[in-house]
């Protein structure tokens, strides 16, 4: 049949039409075919049409098909289909599709595809999609992806993903992943992730996220990262990870971070820290701490710390500590810190340490310190508040004044003790002075006498 001749089918031609004879057809007949006679099509007549027959249909034609005829479809035909055809499929069409239809799937035709179309998608279907497919992937389409299709994706196909197309995640599609497709991500699409979506992380999706995809994250979505995915996390993660993310942390998180983790700190990451996070912390994860990471410490983090997480420290790691930090340690702590640790310790920071700390430290840790350390001790702490206790805020009122009289008898007492004789009595106390008599009134001459009264 001349190809021009199938523009006079209609649907009702194409209901009556045998399944078989669909093995006739070729592209150029299909791209005469007016598009509403496609709604005749079944999954049968669809199983018989030769693949490269599906190179003549148009987003019209397949607006026009019956959801159910889409049963009929391979990867062959899907292989043959041009790209803008697939902007007539629903997601309708979509749920019915065979799942190994889809390993005829490319960029392109992903590129053409109604975002709502997706709705359609299983995770059986995304299995049989060729990895290099989701590079047509956009952040509307992922938004309609029912969240179980995401148990079809892999790493290879995550690499794939444009990172703009994350942004349609969220944390229960997240939950579905397999977490080995998280050897996929990158930086790029960590930063395109919204922050909820991190709320469907678990520890080993994190332990098979690449190192360097941790530069995307910011505070807000570690504010979302459950507690427990923490657990997947390692030293190489924490290297990569910006200083502000860690702002997102709380103690929850810290207290399922490995302690080996630790060791990709640095002084920044610390010092961006919120100090109530610090309440996670325990010794094994204090013993991994980059000495250097200890200079983001402050005095807030240390009153958070548990005591018992001062037994991780060490000498290089208090040589690192801001002196100021040190207002923030109490007797507990310091009775938990190894005493070795104090060698690192220096004026600068014992001036800084509350007094009453000092009732923890052991024979053993003033045996460690250097001794120049002591040249900052202040009895009574930062900003002299013994001082301002005696003397009221004023200066030190100095030595009391000379007393010539107890002088010379301590001197005479120290003779006489020199030579084996008594003391000299030093005789009675001082007679105070008598007071004064009060001064008689001076004597004054009588008035003169009144001429007038006589």
């Amino acid at each position: 049949m001349p190809p021009e001749c199938m523009g006079g089918f209609d649907s009702a031609m194409m209901g009556f039409m045998p399944p078989e004879a669909m093995g006739g057809f070729d592209a150029a007949m299909m791209g005469f075919m007016p598009p509403d006679a496609m709604g005749g099509m079944s999954a049968d007549m669809m199983g018989f049409m030769p693949p490269d027959a599906m190179g003549g249909m148009s987003a019209d034609m397949m607006g026009f098909m019956p959801p159910e005829a889409m049963g009929g479809m391979s990867a062959d035909m899907m292989g043959f289909m041009p790209p803008e055809a697939m902007g007539g499929f629903d997601s309708a069409m979509m749920g019915f599709m065979p799942p190994d239809a889809m390993g005829g799937m490319s960029a392109d035709m992903m590129g053409f595809m109604p975002p709502e179309a997706m709705g359609g998608m299983s995770a059986d279907m995304m299995g049989f999609m060729p990895p290099a497919a989701m590079g047509g992937m956009d952040a509307s389409m992922m938004s309609f992806m029912p969240a179980n299709a995401m148990g079809g994706m892999d790493a290879s196909m995550m690499s794939f993903m444009p990172p703009g197309a994350m942004m349609g995640m969220d944390a229960d599609m997240m939950s579905f992943m397999p977490s080995g497709a998280m050897m996929g991500m990158d930086a790029s699409m960590m930063s395109f992730m919204p922050s909820a979506a991190m709320g469907g992380m678990d520890a080993d999706m994190m332990g098979f996220m690449p190192s360097p995809a941790m530069m995307g994250m910011d505070a807000s979505m570690m504010s979302f990262m459950p507690s427990a995915a923490m657990g997947g996390m390692d030293a190489s993660m924490m290297g990569f990870m910006p200083s502000p993310a860690m702002m997102g942390m709380d103690a929850p998180m810290m207290g399922f971070m490995p302690p080996p983790a630790m060791g990709g700190m640095d002084a920044s990451m610390m010092s961006f820290m919120p100090p109530p996070a610090m309440g996670g912390m325990d010794a094994s994860m204090m013993s991994y701490m980059p000495p250097e990471a200890m200079g983001g410490m402050s005095a807030a983090h240390m009153e958070f710390c548990p005591p018992h997480a001062m037994e991780g420290m060490s000498a290089d790691m208090m040589s690192f500590m801001p002196p100021p930090a040190m207002m923030g340690m109490d007797e507990a702590m310091m009775s938990h810190m190894p005493p070795e640790a104090m060698g690192g310790m220096d004026a600068d920071m014992m001036s800084f340490m509350p007094p009453d700390v000092m009732g923890g430290m052991p024979p053993a840790m003033m045996d460690s310190m250097p001794p120049a350390a002591m040249g900052g001790f202040d009895p009574a702490g930062p900003g002299g508040a013994l001082d301002a206790a005696l003397f009221g805020g004023t200066a030190d009122p100095g030595p009391a004044p000379f007393d010539p009289v107890a002088d010379a008898v301590g001197s005479a007492a120290d003779a006489a003790a020199a030579q084996g004789g008594p003391a000299p009595d030093p005789g009675p106390a001082p007679m105070t002075a008598p007071e004064p008599p009060p001064a008689a009134e001076p004597d004054m001459p009588p008035p003169p006498e009144d001429p007038v009264t006589g």
